[in-house]
């Protein structure tokens, strides 16, 4: 005999985004007649909450010790794990082989292309108002169809997005951002 559990997540944790967990922990709920009893859903969820404001603050520990020594060249490399992460940019785009997006241009060269593109604008300029409004310019023959980055699904802040820049401008040029460059948009 199978029971049906109703649970409201308590205030501030749908906010959280954390109602998925609660869904997955009651999904798990099984009838005390079915065998041993599992740890209650909302203490569960409680742990699970516990646990990722663990992992982001140590994330946002190993984020401060990187930005106490951020150059361009790591700049470039974190950049490049957005890319091929969560930035979600391989989704649509490549560069030259790496990557199997089709609907978007390859991003190889486009460090270099960046600086020729509009005239009057330099690369960073241009790379930077590519990712915030990608529908300003349209490569021709690929639909205009990204979602700006700092906006969903991606959600990339203003210092993912410095990071992100570099990395493109290093694809066929020389990169010039440093931690202090302000990105313009």
């Amino acid at each position: 005999m199978k029971r049906a559990v109703l649970l409201v997540p308590p205030a501030g944790l749908a906010v959280l985004g954390l109602t998925s967990v609660l869904l997955e922990h009651t999904q798990a709920y099984r009838s005390p007649l079915s065998g041993p009893e599992p740890r209650a859903p909302r203490a569960a969820a409680l742990d699970d909450l516990a646990a990722w404001h663990e992992a982001k603050a140590f994330e946002e520990a190993r984020l401060q010790e990187l930005l106490l020594n951020l150059d361009t060249e790591k700049m470039v490399m974190l950049g490049k794990e957005i890319v091929h992460g969560r930035g979600l940019c391989f989704n649509c785009h490549r560069v030259g082989a790496a990557g199997a997006g089709q609907q978007g241009p390859d991003l190889d060269g486009v460090g270099a292309r960046a600086k020729t593109r509009i005239p009057d604008m330099t690369d960073i300029e241009y790379l930077t108002q590519s990712v915030y409004e990608p529908r300003a310019f349209i490569v021709e023959g690929y639909p205009s169809a990204m979602t700006p980055v700092n906006e969903a699904p991606m959600s990339l802040n203003e210092l993912d997005i410095l990071m992100v820049v570099a990395y493109l401008q290093s694809l066929g040029s020389d990169p010039t951002i440093t931690p202090e460059t302000e990105l313009v948009h």
